[in-house]
């Protein structure tokens, strides 16, 4: 079972990537960027990020936080992002990277 933090953590995300959807649904920048700085705020305060990359910029198609990748010569996505990102994410995440 999950402690009640971890719930309120786990809730925040969810509602991080709705938000993220609804960003993309109506390609709106602004929401994209309320997305990278909620996410630095509560990142830097100790609430780590999920797996997967939707969190941290794309390095090689420079997606934002929140928003998919796109398709990059040489660069094939795997589930809406590129391995770099992910494996970004999880530097991050590993505290092996700072958060961009």
């Amino acid at each position: 079972m999950l402690s009640d933090s971890d719930s309120a953590a786990a809730d925040f995300w969810d509602g991080m990537r709705e938000l993220a959807a609804a960003a993309t649904r109506h390609q709106d920048e602004e929401l994209f960027g309320a997305l990278h700085k909620i996410g630095r705020a509560v990142t830097s305060g100790g609430l780590p990020i999920p797996t997967g990359g939707q969190f941290v910029p794309c390095p090689v198609c420079r997606a934002v936080t929140g928003q998919p990748c796109i398709n990059t010569p040489g660069h094939p996505l795997n589930d809406d992002f590129h391995p770099e990102r992910v494996e970004l994410g999880e530097k991050v995440m590993a505290e092996l990277a700072p958060i961009p």
